[in-house]
């Protein structure tokens, strides 16, 4: 799990997401402070959900912070459709992220972490 630094979410100015070469960096913008980035590698699936369309289930344990998920039926599912007889990965986690005003990021990925400047 991956908390970002406590700030008044009304200062949350919305994010940005590069992907490149099985790379994904997730940049979370906050006026008045330095935007806090989180890293994830070898990354094999992503998903975006509108704010209007989040389920209270995406929100939970989500809410500006990054979270494992446990057992999920997408990461279960994933493994079973990678039917790749050369795997690139050691294990596959399933992160979700909740960002007020934005929407939900998921990702099924070898790990993720937060990228200093």
């Amino acid at each position: 799990m991956i908390n970002l630094p406590e700030f008044d979410t009304g200062l949350y100015e919305g994010c940005e997401l590069q992907m490149l070469n099985g790379r994904a960096l997730l940049k979370v913008n906050i006026a008045e402070n330095p935007s806090f980035s989180i890293r994830f590698n070898k990354v094999r699936w992503h998903q975006f959900t509108a704010l209007p369309n989040c389920s209270a289930e995406m929100i939970e344990n989500s809410y500006f912070m990054l979270s494992e998920l446990q057992n999920s039926d997408k990461h279960s599912s994933f493994l079973a459709g990678d039917t790749s007889s050369v795997k690139t990965y050691k294990e596959l986690h399933h992160f979700r992220i909740f960002l007020d005003e934005t929407g939900c990021h998921e990702f099924i990925a070898e790990s993720a972490y937060e990228e200093k400047p």
